[in-house]
């Protein structure tokens, strides 16, 4: 799959962020999460935007079967947003430029023109155990049992640890944990949180899991085992 240059200049834009995250330990906060409840009223920053991810449902007010309209009403196109065609369907990429914790992106995946995959790269959003990007994967795993692991082994970028990403699945709630390799602290940390219908279609990073780049490992591991490692030197 060709990747698509806003994908890598958003990730250089948060392996820039969590540089700065690094001397806090990837903590979030205190004041990050904002109102949850309630309709919506506005847009993302006004104080009636929800911010909880819901597995299986919606990443803030945007829920999983919505419409691209509806997307684009609660996400407005700005000059720096994106959108593309990949394997998965349609792609609407909206940069988070005003979240006061630094930026970050919110991935919409459709296909004809309804939600089918919602992807949060940004500490705007968070899980109900308050899980967002930049958390260490102790935090996931403490939080959700029996998660599944995957490797997927496209060619790493030097913005996300020029390591694979690493996921954790629950397929049947639906929602995953994408980890990037952060070099300076030898760690992992959440990349993304992703939201998909329970037991559908999941598409890791534009990929299907069919494919043979999708590899699954032992659960909750943080690195290839050496016979995937070795195969790819």
């Amino acid at each position: 799959m060709k990747t698509p240059v806003l994908l890598i200049l958003a990730a250089v834009l948060l392996a820039v962020t969590l540089a700065g995250a690094g001397a806090r330990q990837f903590a979030i906060p205190e004041t990050q999460p904002l109102a949850q409840t309630g309709q919506n009223s506005g847009g993302p920053n006004s104080p009636a935007f929800q911010t909880l991810i819901e597995p299986g449902l919606s990443v803030g007010p945007l829920k999983l079967g919505d419409t691209r309209d509806r997307a684009l009403q609660l996400f407005p196109r700005k000059d720096e947003d994106q959108e593309w065609e990949d394997k998965c369907g349609t792609t609407l990429y909206w940069v988070d430029t005003d979240n006061r914790n630094g930026r970050g992106d919110l991935t919409i995946h459709l296909k004809k023109d309804k939600v089918f995959q919602i992807e949060s790269s940004t500490t705007r959003f968070h899980t109900a155990e308050g899980i967002t990007t930049f958390d260490p994967p102790e935090k996931v795993k403490g939080a959700y049992k029996d998660l599944l692991a995957y490797a997927l082994l496209t060619a790493p970028t030097p913005a996300l640890g020029d390591r694979p990403l690493v996921f954790w699945l629950d397929k049947k709630n639906g929602i995953a944990f994408a980890l990037a390799y952060y070099p300076a602290q030898h760690k992992r940390y959440v990349y993304k949180i992703i939201v998909f219908a329970p037991n559908k279609t999941f598409c890791p990073e534009g990929e299907k899991t069919d494919s043979p780049k999708w590899q699954q490992i032992p659960p909750y591991s943080l690195e290839l085992p050496s016979d995937l490692a070795m195969n790819r030197q």
